[in-house]
């Protein structure tokens, strides 16, 4: 019954839950195995460092007081992005290309930290900016993500032509998701990364590859970001086109995450949800609403039925056997 159902999805939850907390246990042994020990050599240096200056100071005729204030000066100027190296400052923080950067990382949620508002106007602008940008972007990233699933579709459907004959239906999604996968490793993540390495003077490779993975997971640690080297020319602008690419990105990895669901046996809700589901599906049947259809069903059930009509999708079958898909709605049905 449903009590049975609930029960059963609760489990599940709970279940999930310790794996969950159980994986967070095993990254961090594993951080603290891999990141402690450069940590306690930076800080052995620092220390040195900074005992070596203070005894060098108070030979100077230093006051002990006026040394800290000093130490801690030098470390919130730090903090905050503003050094001098020579007789050379380096930018303000607040240029219109580093503020376009930082509006973009806050709407899309990636969120870097490098710098951040200080005044108390900044702060409550920065909520009511995100309070409104926020789903103004998701809105816009979720129109841009349907209209890429027209020609995601439309090469689902070539490969069930090619291959209806040859592959059991799953397997085919998996194609097709190999196909998205490849494309979004290529013209997202490496080759944005050569280009990042040849700009950035600093960083490797696998820098730039970790910053893009790091940003368009909206996870934004914040220890790279791009145009913070002072001698690169047209830092506004730089700032600007790597803006468009976080939104971009962000774009193609929902478009991957949506083809990725589409797979019912790599959709893992599905396994904590899955009573629930069965139940919705059954009041649908009995509704007369069957089949159920994906979030994107609406947009694309034209599309597909033309595409299905045209005999795109049935060249190719075998009695309606290994095919991908035997009707228009069987491209969207979970």
């Amino acid at each position: 019954g449903q009590t049975h159902s609930l029960q059963q999805t609760d489990k599940r939850l709970l279940m999930g839950a310790g794996i969950l907390v159980l994986y967070m246990f095993i990254g961090a042994i594993v951080f603290v195995h891999l990141e402690s020990p450069l940590e306690e050599i930076e800080r052995g240096v620092y220390v040195s460092y900074i005992q070596q200056w203070r005894g060098i100071l108070r030979e100077r005729g230093f006051e002990v007081e006026d040394i800290e204030r000093l130490l801690k000066d030098i470390r919130d100027a730090a903090k905050n992005e503003i050094w001098i190296v020579g007789n050379q400052t380096n930018d303000p923080n607040w240029t219109f290309g580093q503020a376009f950067f930082f509006a973009g990382t806050l709407i899309s949620t990636v969120g870097y930290g490098r710098i951040s508002p200080r005044t108390e106007h900044g702060k409550l602008f920065t909520i009511v900016y995100c309070l409104l940008g926020i789903p103004l972007t998701l809105a816009l990233l979720s129109a841009l993500v349907a209209k890429l699933r027209r020609p995601s579709l439309l090469v689902r459907a070539k490969l069930n032509q090619k291959l209806g004959d040859k592959l059991h239906a799953n397997h085919i999604q998996l194609v097709h998701l190999g196909v998205i996968s490849a494309s979004l490793l290529i013209f997202v993540f490496i080759l944005p990364s050569w280009i990042f390495t040849t700009i950035e003077p600093e960083w490797t490779f696998l820098d730039s590859f970790y910053y893009c993975f790091v940003s368009l997971t909206t996870i934004g640690l914040g220890d790279y970001e791009p145009g913070s080297s002072q001698e690169q020319s047209f830092r506004g602008f730089y700032k600007i086109v790597c803006t468009v690419y976080l939104l971009l990105g962000l774009t193609c990895m929902m478009l991957f995450l949506a083809t990725l669901y589409d797979i019912p046996q790599l959709n893992v809700a599905r396994f904590f949800l899955v009573d629930q589901m069965e139940e919705n599906e059954e009041e649908a049947i009995n509704d007369k609403r069957a089949p159920v259809y994906s979030r994107h069903s609406d947009d694309f059930s034209s599309f597909a039925t033309g595409v299905y009509q045209s005999g795109g999708v049935q060249n190719g079958m075998r009695n309606g056997e290994g095919s991908a898909y035997h009707s228009s709605s069987d491209l969207y049905a979970h």
